[in-house]
This record gives C-alpha cells, structure tokens and sequence, in this order.
C-alpha cells in the first residue's frame, strides 16, 4: 500500500514540476542539453525551489501532494531496522530541499536528513562524500538528526496540546526557556493571586528543559499555597532516565540546583522523585539509529498525565504517597505502560515513538495546510 501510494505521488510530482517547467521556462537554471525528461528527474524540483518564492506553499495547494505529504500513519511503512519511514523518491527530496533552504521554516521532523548529507538534488549523498571528521553527520541515522527549527515545531505541537488543559487552578506551563525561567513565573504567579486574595491551593504543571548547561527535558508538579509565595507545598519532579525507584537519574542535580537558584536551598527537603524508565530503549552501545530523539514525546506523556491527575484527583496529587502518584501516572499513560502498569518492552515503546514522529510531522503540515486555505479564501 505506502509503495503503490509513493507511485502516484511520483507520477503527480512528475505532472506538477512539467507544468511550471513548461511555463517557466525563461528561469530555468538547470536544464543544459538534458531532455525534458532527464531534468524532470535530475534538477526540475531543485528548480523549482530556487525560483518560487514559496516552493511548500505551491506545492501543497495541490490536493493530491498536500493529501500525501500530510496522510495518515497507517499509510505508512517504516523499516524494521531503522525505523525510517518509506518515502517516495521526490518525496524525500521535498522534505530535503525544504530544510536546506530554509523554506518557511518548514523543517519536517523526522523527514528530512542534515544538508551536508544530501546532494545537490536533494537525495542521500553516499558516505563517502561527507565531510571529513564529521563523526556526528557521518554516524547519526538521517531521519533522527533533527534540526533547531524541526524541535521547536515538536516543542509547539506539545505545547499546544499540553496547555489546553489549563484551568481554574491548574496551570499548565510550557514554554521555551529553562526550568529556572519557569520556577520565577510560578513563583511570580503565586505573589500576583495572593495579592489579588487568591487563598485556593494552586497547581503548577512545568515541562521544559532543565538548563542552559543541561538541556536534557522534565517534568514537575509545583503545588503553591498564595499565602505563602516564597515557598511550595509540594514539588514532585520527574524525568526519564530512573531504573527503579527510589534512585534518581543522572540529572538529578540540575533539578536541585534550578530549585534552590528561585526557592532557597531548604527545597532540598521536599522535593520527591517521580520519574519514568522510559528511556530505557536506549542502551549504550547501540546502533546510532536506536537512539531517537524522543525525550521530548516523553516529557510531554508525563506532563498529560500530571494535569490529568490534578484535574481529577488532586488529593491524590496534593496528600498522596510518590509511589501512588507514580502509579496512577501509569495508569493514563498507556502509550508506555501496561495495563497492568507494567512498562511496555522495547519494541513496543520504540513503536509508539515512531509514530509519533510521524504524527509531528502531519500536524506541521495540515496546519500549513489550513493557514495556506484561510489566506486563499481572505485574496478571493
């Protein structure tokens, strides 16, 4: 099926790039003494991204490539092995070109490979043709070397979804900066509600990144009293690298560190440990492929299931013991855990991350998509 559907997608590329070619034909930079076939295949698309203004924009107000770019999941296969998923010769090149050029700050997630690996075109440049000592290009699978911009239309699909739970006395924060940042706007927020006579406990969900040092991504539940804004309640924090609690991941300092920097260093004493193994489908010594950039995805899992937690049990959440929270956090957490709150194997959990990856990628482009049909319908 995802082979039968790249077809068509080549067949409609194909059509597409020959009508701009045949009314183009003044700009042309590429064509030299090739038929009109050979720079169809070779150069047409690379073309066609120099001379329009907004290459993904055009492109998507085809129906057929904005359906393909944008389809489903299941319409997908993916490798076994890496984990890539199959995407259509000029499919690829699209993604490829996009990122290279910069165009509309489209960088698919996922999709695209860093541009000192592509060819001029846009395909997979042999190995042999990267540039000397670039362990980092030369090694990482090319559809998990995300770049800044792929990250942050990541970062804003999670945000978006995270922060629409906000309400009442749940405050979902998700922003970009660092865990800091956000412990000096709760702790701001909190004096602002007292001063307004707020006496209602309230309920802090932070996802960010923990330092400028340590970029590494977490989660925390900051439980404020606004009679006493200098000082939490309750901070329940969580990351992703913990093998069995109660031991603490390796970054445990820079949560301790970013807390006591806004709190004072008595919040040592309160500060209780939630964190989730799920990183564990990444083992040293692996493949390059295997290690995914998926810390984000299960930031923004913990996130859900705090605000969920707080919005339908927030006893639990403000009296409950760690290991309880911890439980019930697995309990909305499917994705990851078992129903028997079990954590899912590897396979499993490298499964959901897959299409998650994929998922970020539609999302980019269906709202692309939409914002391209709003402003069509305000110019007709």
């Amino acid at each position: 099926m995802a082979e039968a559907a790249n077809r068509c997608f080549e067949r409609e590329v194909y059509q597409f790039l020959r009508a701009w070619v045949l009314s183009h034909e003044d700009t042309i930079l590429l064509q030299f003494e090739q038929t009109l076939d050979a720079y169809l295949a070779n150069d047409a698309l690379r073309d066609f991204f120099i001379n329009t203004e907004y290459p993904i924009v055009m492109l998507l107000k085809n129906r057929f490539i904005a359906c393909h770019l944008g389809r489903r999941v299941g319409s997908v296969y993916f490798d076994p092995i890496s984990g890539d998923p199959l995407l259509a010769h000029t499919e690829q090149r699209i993604y490829n070109l996009a990122r290279r050029m910069d165009s509309e700050q489209m960088h698919v997630p996922f999709r695209s490979i860093h541009p000192n690996k592509q060819t001029d075109a846009g395909d997979t440049a042999d190995i042999n043709t990267y540039p000397i000592e670039s362990e980092e290009i030369r090694y990482n699978s090319g559809n998990h070397f995300t770049s800044r911009p792929a990250n942050d239309n990541v970062f804003d699909e999670n945000s978006k979804r995270c922060t629409a739970k906000s309400e009442g006395n749940l405050h979902v924060l998700f922003k970009h900066g660092f865990l800091e940042d956000r412990l000096q706007d709760v702790k701001e927020l909190t004096a602002t509600m007292h001063e307004a006579g707020a006496v209602q406990l309230q309920f802090f969900v932070i996802y960010s990144r923990h330092s400028l040092k340590e970029g590494h991504f977490g989660t925390s539940l900051v439980i404020m009293d606004p009679a006493n804004p200098d000082f939490p309640r309750r901070v329940m924090v969580c990351d992703t690298l913990l093998k069995q609690l109660p031991q603490h991941p390796r970054w445990w300092n820079h949560f301790i560190s970013e807390y006591s920097n806004v709190f004072g260093d008595a919040i040592v004493e309160i500060i209780e440990d939630l964190s989730h193994p799920l990183q564990k489908v990444n083992i040293k010594g692996d493949d390059p492929y295997r290690h995914d950039w998926d810390c984000p995805y299960y930031a923004a899992s913990m996130a859900d299931a705090l605000a969920e937690l707080v919005k339908n049990n927030p006893e639990l959440t403000l009296n409950g013991s760690v290991s309880e929270v911890h439980d019930a956090m697995k309990e909305i957490m499917p994705d990851y855990y078992q129903l028997d709150l079990a954590i899912k194997d590897r396979p499993a959990i490298q499964q959901v991350n897959r299409l998650k990856r994929w998922k970020s990628g539609r999302e980019l482009i269906k709202d692309l998509v939409v914002e391209i049909s709003r402003k069509s319908s305000y110019e007709l």
